[in-house]
């Protein structure tokens, strides 16, 4: 997968023994000019495939610990691998741990923990945000992701700025830093719940840090324990993991989106019946979701190879209302319309297909043989 304007090499896969002379592209660097720290800000941006041709504007995940290379790469991994099927695509915002943050650690016994807790909060809010609104097209589902130290920070943001992000994840919280302070604020909330509504995904790992697991339970039952509803919030113990689970935002993502995923049942429902349930799906996210193109496309292939066209072609028609410049999806049309007879039909995407991309041979060739078998009738 190739990533235009990306800029940021992995000098680390010189050990995984790939040639000198290749490069894996993760992501751009990108600096702000900020106010509040009087300092320059350099942040990780990783957009999805197709984004310089979409036009769409999509959801971001924002990292904590985003400068660490491994995490980015992960998370962007992460991102790219799920979109195929299960999610909608991301942009991916990696946020530095170090200058000028210096290694928050949002507790009240930490020299002016608090005070740059509130700091950043101030930052993303005033600064980091609507630079990245500014700079790419963006809609306003958002999400938060912290680990160990930055997990603190994670639930700090979201307890007194909850406002700023949709979702949140937090991985493998050091709880044992300032568990009491977490849970006091927590409990004194109660009438100003609109964080407990927030979908919360919280991962560990079973062979975690004891700063982790010693009040994990804890946290877990303060907040079910809560008089509101608590429903959006999942703990979930990685097993045979340690101190923030790599799976984490895999896992996060897949609650968070459950309902995009085509499963068995849906990929019998009807094109009315898909059409209506993302719709759905977009009024309660706040933004425009559509099933995976690459979904639909398979099994309106499949349709096809199975002589059901009727189905196929109610399914190519949605399909191409979500792609409209996707060339090889118009060859698919064009391809299925021409194993069932449909040869005007089957012209007509076919040409389709080679005003978006006039090289793709195989409708050419398709085009050519159609020609062929007309001037010799």
């Amino acid at each position: 997968m190739t990533y235009n304007k990306m800029i940021v090499f992995l000098i680390v896969l010189l050990s995984l023994q790939i040639s000198g002379q290749d490069k894996v592209v993760l992501g751009e660097y990108r600096s702000i000019q900020s106010t509040i720290y009087n300092a320059p800000v350099t942040y990780l941006v990783h957009l999805p495939d197709g984004y310089e041709q979409s036009g769409k504007e999509y959801p971001v995940v924002y990292i904590l610990n985003g400068d660490n290379v491994s995490n980015f790469a992960n998370a962007a991994a992460t991102l790219d691998n799920l979109s195929v099927e299960r999610i909608p695509n991301f942009i991916l915002i990696g946020i530095p741990a170090g200058n000028p943050f210096n290694n928050i650690i949002a507790c009240p016994d930490r020299p002016g923990g608090l005070e740059k807790a509130e700091q950043f909060g101030n930052f993303l809010q005033n600064e980091l945000l609507p630079e990245v609104k500014k700079q790419f097209r963006t809609n306003d589902y958002r999400i938060l992701f912290g680990q160990s130290n930055c997990g603190l920070l994670t639930l700090n943001i979201l307890l007194r700025h909850n406002e700023l992000f949709t979702n949140y994840v937090i991985a493998s919280p050091m709880l044992n830093w300032c568990g009491d302070y977490y849970f006091r604020l927590i409990e004194n909330s109660v009438t100003n719940t609109e964080w407990l509504h927030k979908k919360v995904y919280v991962a560990y790992g079973q062979l975690d840090y004891e700063e982790v697991l010693g009040r994990i339970h804890e946290f877990e039952s303060v907040i079910m324990n809560l008089s509101m509803p608590t429903s959006t919030w999942k703990f979930e113990m990685v097993n045979n993991d340690g101190h923030v689970p790599y799976l984490t935002l895999h896992n996060a993502l897949l609650y968070f989106f459950s309902e995009c995923t085509i499963s068995k049942d849906k990929r019998a429902w009807s094109v009315d019946s898909l059409k209506k349930h993302f719709e759905n799906l977009s009024r309660e996210l706040g933004f425009t979701i559509t099933p995976q193109s690459g979904v639909i496309f398979d099994l309106a292939m499949e349709m096809g190879g199975q002589k059901n066209y009727e189905r196929a072609i109610s399914l190519f028609n949605y399909l191409i209302t979500i792609e409209k410049k996707n060339a090889f999806y118009f060859y698919g049309f064009g391809l299925t319309c021409y194993q069932m007879g449909n040869l005007k039909a089957a012209e007509e995407y076919l040409e389709k297909c080679l005003k978006i991309d006039p090289g793709m041979n195989r409708a050419k060739s398709l085009l050519e043989k159609m020609k062929a078998a007309t001037n010799t009738q």
